[in-house]
């Protein structure tokens, strides 16, 4: 079984003899945005998924956690995520799936990792991170996971914002701009979340690679309020913080440098062309953006107008003025 996608201007091609390995792929891929293309369009990359077990290569480890294991030799690269594997080499990639495996959260997180990998190659940086407009203007709130951005950008979407998505963009140069694209576009909320948002009970599914999360789907809840990209013109870091009143401090450039670069995929790899090309793409946004702290308290829900009254004061000047609204 073949099948095409188209993700911005690249294509992928899928290929896999299991069906039921082919159709959670399509749903995962469709997740992030690839949409089912030509058949007879040329493709930037073969994805080739076998429901087998495969051994780690003897390879140098660059990258490792708990659950995942990056390794590096000189004919591409390895992934390994919990009983999930892929092997990168140039336009080629094959997924080892073993058996029962493709219905659960690692295949599916294991599968986005390994296409991030494939679009880093091309310029095309992974950045933990939400992305908003309002009025031609990008935001990007920028952190790990339980850092608040998710809740945050629904919000202001809930308050008239355009949202590209609540935790996964794309950063790339575009002549000498960073341009932010959306790698998803439902929002993945926690199940409390229903207290501030109660239309969100109505989205029962979860998310593919994070079930703890309800997938609330956007175009139904807020349709015609999704942006593919923006230039981001301020960059916020959200963290919780017990403080009755919630605050934006400013950053300096090396530090909002250095958050950035925590919020993704550096390997360490003096030798990789693509991990020097990522930090030249992360310099250029602290310079095209201002940045700000922000250390985010209750408030900030139980006054639904604070937040937007806030990035309104950080907004740089030459960018346009988000409006004022009551807290």
């Amino acid at each position: 079984m073949k099948a095409s996608y188209s993700f911005e201007q690249f294509v992928l091609l899928l290929e896999s003899e299991r069906p039921a390995l082919q159709q959670q792929a399509d749903r995962v891929l469709r997740y992030h945005r690839f949409r089912p293309g030509q058949q007879n369009a040329t493709p930037d990359w073969t994805l080739r998924l076998s429901p087998a077990t495969h051994d780690d290569p003897a390879w140098p480890v660059v990258f490792e956690t708990a659950s995942c294991r990056l390794l590096a030799g000189a004919s591409g690269w390895w992934l390994r995520y919990g009983p999930v594997a892929f092997r990168g080499q140039g336009t080629e990639l094959d997924g080892y799936v073993p058996s029962g495996v493709e219905a659960r959260p690692e295949f599916a997180f294991g599968l986005v990792l390994a296409v991030s990998l494939l679009l880093r190659e091309k310029g095309w940086f992974g950045l933990h991170a939400a992305g908003l407009v309002w009025r031609n203007s990008g935001v990007l709130l920028v952190g790990r996971s339980d850092s608040g951005k998710s809740t945050l950008a629904y919000s202001l979407v809930r308050r008239g914002w355009s949202y590209l998505t609540d935790d996964a963009v794309l950063v790339h140069r575009s002549g000498e701009d960073v341009v932010a694209v959306s790698f998803r576009e439902d929002f993945g909320l926690d199940p409390e979340s229903v207290r501030y948002f109660p239309e969100v009970a109505a989205c029962p599914d979860r998310q593919p690679t994070d079930p703890a999360k309800l997938r609330v789907r956007m175009d139904r809840l807020h349709p015609g309020r999704f942006q593919p990209r923006c230039r981001p013109v301020l960059l916020i870091f959200p963290e919780l913080a017990d403080i009755p009143e919630s605050r934006l401090v400013p950053l300096r450039r090396s530090e909002a440098f250095g958050r950035l670069v925590q919020a993704s995929l550096l390997l360490g790899r003096a030798d990789d062309p693509a991990e020097r090309r990522l930090l030249d793409v992360m310099g250029r946004l602290v310079r095209q953006a201002p940045a700000y702290l922000l250390e985010a308290g209750p408030d900030l829900l139980d006054r639904p107008g604070r937040l937007e009254q806030m990035l309104a004061a950080a907004f740089p000047e030459s960018s346009v003025s988000v409006h004022q609204t009551s807290a």
